[in-house]
């Protein structure tokens, strides 16, 4: 099942493919070099046989202005221990390297500490030196951004660490995502407010207090110039006040007798229309069935 926790990661590098040149080098000591042009690639890895293997993420770079790839990445999300993977990771590498004949890397970003030690396990295939170790970033990879000036030069790259829990959540690497969002969000406060969403949706509670601590108070050095849980408390006063008008139905009908089946309690608290609320407010002074309430 697709998940914001399996979601966001990808979101972040199709956005911003030069995060993995960045992780790259960081995490793996694999410079791509000075001058490069990239571009996210085609996830579909199909055979000649009918069945087709789709990588979450496809990082192409290109030298100067070149179109000739001189390096690629595919990245993974993985959330749980799939063995199947052992035999799908190898062959986006292989495929991509059939297509560009240049070289290949597989990075993949495991939030859980057990799917990340799990991956780091060599994938043999069998032919003598031929085996595929993925480069995990996640529990028990190195902290690469220990600074909120760091984050503020690399923001993404921020995001996705957090992301991947490569360190604790602690106040001081919130502290740290709180200086990643602000400085996206006051570049670009929609794209802001959709990356604090990302991470408020899939933060622990104590952590997500932490962060949205920040966020409000800002520090000396970052503060959000919008406040980004606008959109999503005016969402909840939205759907408060539908929520409260259609219990509002329901209790006019209780008040007054009427008896309502389970699946007609569920169509009025199902429904987000305020208009055909109002009709059925209306309505439930005067009705003596659920029939006569939705006419």
């Amino acid at each position: 099942m697709v998940t914001t926790e399996h979601e966001s990661p990808i979101k972040i590098i199709r956005d911003n493919p030069e995060v993995l040149v960045q992780l790259m080098k960081l995490a793996f000591g694999i410079d791509a070099g000075p001058d490069l042009t990239i571009r996210s690639a085609s996830e579909a890895c199909t055979q000649l046989a009918p069945v087709s293997y789709t990588a979450d993420n496809v990082v192409e770079i290109c030298e100067g202005t070149s179109t000739e790839p001189t390096l690629s990445i595919v990245a993974e999300t993985q959330r749980a221990v799939d063995h199947d993977k052992c035999g799908s990771w190898p062959l986006y590498v292989t495929s991509q390297w059939a297509k560009t004949r240049a070289p290949c890397y597989l990075v993949v970003i495991c939030p859980r500490p057990a799917v990340a030690e799990w991956a780091r396990e060599p994938i043999k295939l069998g032919h003598p030196g031929f085996e595929l170790t993925p480069l995990v970033l996640g529990p028990g990879s190195e902290p690469l951004i220990t600074s909120t000036e760091q984050a503020a030069q690399m923001p993404e790259l921020t995001i996705l660490c957090t992301l991947a829990n490569v360190t604790p959540h602690t106040r001081e690497s919130m502290e740290i995502a709180h200086a990643a969002l602000a400085t996206i969000e006051n570049e670009d406060a929609k794209t802001g407010a959709l990356y604090t969403g990302i991470l408020m949706a899939v933060l622990a509670q104590s952590a997500k207090k932490l962060l949205e601590e920040y966020v409000i108070t800002g520090t000396p050095d970052f503060k959000f110039e919008n406040d980004p849980f606008r959109p999503y408390v005016a969402e909840g006063e939205a759907k408060g006040e539908v929520r409260g008008e259609a219990k509002a139905v329901l209790k006019v009908l209780a008040a007054r007798g009427v008896s309502v089946p389970d699946d007609a309690r569920e169509r009025v608290l199902a429904c987000e229309d305020t208009e055909q609320l109002d009709r059925w407010l209306a309505r439930a002074v005067t009705a003596e069935s659920v029939d006569d309430l939705f006419g």
